[in-house]
């Protein structure tokens, strides 16, 4: 009779650690559910802050492209000469459309800015800018070249923004006349 108890008691300790683990894996299930939902929010604003300081780095890059089209137009204007210039005026205004209309068109400007509040004034003077012939741009929208004067003055200094700008100004008088 005690070899009937002794293997009683074994199936009872197994089936006591079998209901112990069923009931702490459901309690750690239950505490999981109750949690979860704070760890993935915790997570989904990290990648968001991640993504804001991507988007926010590539309106820089955006701003510094536009502002030195913008000097580099309206650079050519200021010197252009009628009749006695090496360079007709449809070539500065095409030349400057040419690049905005290329900036403009890019898959990261429309996935990045489109459709976000906080960039509705910057896409509404690019679309100005783009739509207007740079010949004209201090009569008929001298705001919007403040603009962007204002938001390149804000672009904090680093070394980023200096190589970047080195490599705007260059590909723009490169690219102005459609030589590349």
């Amino acid at each position: 009779m005690s070899n009937t108890n002794a293997g009683n008691g074994k199936v009872q300790i197994i089936i006591y650690v079998i209901l112990g683990l069923l009931l702490s894996f459901f309690v750690a299930w239950i505490v999981w559910k109750g949690v979860k939902g704070k760890v993935m929010k915790k997570k989904q604003l990290k990648l968001d802050k991640i993504k804001n300081n991507e988007i926010r780095e590539l309106y820089y890059d955006y701003i510094s492209s536009f502002h030195e089209i913008i000097k580099y137009a309206l650079k050519e204007v200021d010197n252009f000469e009628p009749s006695i210039g090496e360079v007709k005026m449809q070539l500065i205004k095409d030349g400057a459309n040419n690049l905005i209309l290329k900036l403009l068109n890019r898959k990261d400007f429309a996935s990045s800015f489109i459709g976000k509040a906080e960039y509705d004034k910057f896409i509404e003077n690019c679309e100005l800018l783009g739509s207007t012939n740079c010949n004209i741009w201090r009569k008929k929208i001298n705001p919007t070249l403040e603009f962007f004067e204002d938001e390149y003055n804000k672009i904090p200094a680093s070394t980023h923004k200096d190589e970047y700008i080195e490599l705007v100004s260059k590909s723009v008088k490169e690219q102005y006349y459609g030589q590349n």
